[in-house]
Formats: C-alpha cells, sequence, structure tokens
C-alpha cells in the first residue's frame, strides 16, 4: 500500500509543473503589463519599458520561467510581488490560516447537514420526508453565490445586527463566510448519500440481513451505510478541495482577508507573480485532497485495500522477474 501512496504523490509532480506552466504562459502572452498597472495610464513609454526591465519582464519567456522553477525548486521562492515588492509568501502565509478555517468548517456545515438529510430522504423514500429533503437540497445547490453571500449579509447583519458585516476581527466574522461556503455543497453531498444509500439497500445482502431478522437500525449502521460512504467521501473529499483553495466572491464580499480575496486582487492589479503562486498552491490543496481521498477508501472498504496489496505484489513480481 506505500508503494501505491508514494506512485500517487509522484504523479502530483507533473501535475503541478503543468499548472505553473500554462499560468505562466497565459500571463506572459498578456496584453497588459504589470508595469502599466503599476505605473499607471499615463507613465510614458520610456517609464513603462524602465520598469519592465526593473522587474525582469523584458527577459525571454524560457529565461524567466527558467528562473522562477530554480527558485522554487531551490529555495521554496515564490517570487516577489510586484504590487507589494514584498516575498509573495510573505502574503501566502497568513492567508492559508483564514482560508483553511473557513473551507473547514464550510465542508465540516455541509457534511453535518447534507448526510442525515440524505438519510432521511433514502429510508423515507417517496414520501413527504423524502420529498421535502430533497427540494432543501436542491434549492441550496441551487443559490448564486454572490446572491447568498448579501443575502446573509443583508440579514444577519445589516437588519438583525448580530454578525459583523465584513471582516474577520472576532469569531463572528467567520460565521458568515463559512456558512456562505457550506450551503451549495448541502444539495451535493445530500443527493450522493441519498442515491449511494439506495443503491445498497437494494443488495441482496440487505434483503438477507432483514430476513435473518436483524434490527432495522442494525441494518442501516452496519450494513448500508458503512457501504454505502464510499461515493460520499468521494463528494466530501473534493468539496474539501475546493473550499480550502479560497472562494474568491465569498471572501471578497464578505472582505475575507483569505487566499481567494489576495488571488482576485493580484488579477485585478496585473500582479501575476502573485497570481501564479495562488493558482500553484490551490492546485497542491486540490490534488492533495484527491489523495487523501484515495486513501481514506482503503479505511472504508476492505475490497479496495485488497486492491491496493496487490498492486503492490504485482511490482514486486515484476522487480524480481
Amino acid at each position: 500500500m506505500s508503494r501505491y501512496i508514494w506512485h500517487r504523490i509522484l504523479m502530483l509532480i507533473p501535475v503541478l509543473i503543468g499548472v505553473v506552466v500554462v499560468v505562466f504562459t497565459i500571463n506572459y502572452f498578456s496584453t497588459v503589463s504589470p508595469a502599466i498597472a503599476l505605473l499607471g495610464g499615463n507613465a510614458t513609454p520610456e517609464n513603462i519599458v524602465a520598469k519592465e526591465h526593473e522587474l525582469g519582464l523584458d527577459r525571454p519567456y524560457f529565461v524567466q520561467l527558467g528562473s522562477y522553477f530554480w527558485g522554487l525548486i531551490s529555495r521554496g521562492d515564490l517570487g516577489t510581488s510586484y504590487t507589494y515588492n514584498v516575498s509573495v509568501w510573505s502574503l501566502v502565509a497568513p492567508r492559508i490560516k483564514v482560508t483553511f478555517i473557513i473551507g473547514f468548517f464550510g465542508t465540516l456545515f455541509s457534511v453535518v447537514i447534507g448526510v442525515p438529510l440524505g438519510m432521511l430522504a433514502a429510508i423515507k423514500q417517496n414520501t413527504l420526508w423524502d420529498y421535502s429533503a430533497t427540494t432543501l437540497a436542491v434549492v441550496m445547490a441551487a443559490f448564486p453565490p454572490f446572491w447568498l453571500c448579501l443575502l446573509l449579509m443583508l440579514f444577519f447583519s445589516v437588519k438583525l445586527g448580530w454578525l459583523p458585516i465584513s471582516g474577520i476581527k472576532t469569531w463572528k466574522g467567520y460565521i458568515l463566510p463559512i456558512i456562505a461556503s457550506g450551503v451549495v455543497p448541502v444539495g451535493m453531498t445530500m443527493r450522493m448519500t441519498r442515491s449511494s444509500i439506495l443503491e445498497v439497500i437494494r443488495q441482496d445482502y440487505i434483503r438477507t440481513a432483514r430476513a435473518k431478522g436483524v434490527k432495522e437500525k442494525t441494518v442501516i449502521w452496519k450494513h448500508v451505510m458503512k457501504n454505502a460512504l464510499i461515493p460520499v467521501v468521494t463528494v466530501v473529499g473534493m468539496s474539501l478541495g475546493f473550499s480550502l483553495t479560497g472562494s474568491i466572491i465569498c471572501e471578497t464580499i464578505f472582505n475575507v482577508p483569505g487566499l481567494g480575496l489576495l488571488m482576485n486582487t493580484s488579477i485585478s492589479q496585473r500582479d501575476f507573480i502573485t497570481t501564479q503562486s495562488c493558482v500553484l498552491i490551490a492546485a497542491f490543496i486540490v490534488s492533495s485532497m484527491t489523495l487523501i481521498t484515495d486513501i481514506v477508501y482503503a479505511f472504508v472498504d476492505p475490497r479496495i485495500k485488497a486492491q491496493y496489496r496487490s498492486y503492490g505484489k504485482r511490482h514486486v513480481k515484476g522487480e524480481r522477474t
């Protein structure tokens, strides 16, 4: 199993290299120079050329790309921000924590609501409970993120005055961004839980357990839920990965100093070096969550763990021959 895990970890390297090359290429061939964004629209061509030389933007494409990769591999350096003239790490590091808190608890919010709703809808199939839970999940999944943020802000901050309208000066500032980032995944989690349970509950071994007189509660928790968890784990793992990359809309509306707001600001300011660093970190987080999700499969389903072991045995046998 360890061989399989290392193999998957090594597969992350070409993915991250590809992300850097694609984003760097898009920025390099952009028609708007960061020098213009820094100097303003009234800057003379001579000033723009001088600023581009100062930033190293007049160097050839492969020289700039190679320099970025060398700094990243040798020193873990993401470069220097064009706008703030400081290390990109100093901008990203404190914002990752904020985005992690919002993403983690937003995903937890979606699981706490989505999984019980999915269980209720599946167990009470074709009843009022099923129709109500399904309708609620579809409505929550259909909420436009920007509209949901504004609605939460209007109701809880402006009308009731319970929570701050923006910023995270206290723990209360996290509540609305967490709810906003967790509402939409509720629908996806609920529907996947419902469909997975309905698929498992029709299997022959479930009918056999019921025929033996096993209590319905035991059938649901010991047999149905254990085997229906894999698709749910997939949805939760991917939702957590995308949530941890930061929601640009959510963090921008609530003025939360997270990774998403930094990415949005760097794009508007043509700070390409910061933009590609944010995208690289986001790609690493999503890829890592995918890897962790695959590993969790083995602890949920023994059949997949057996596949991991057979994968390792085949490779060891191949090396010996």
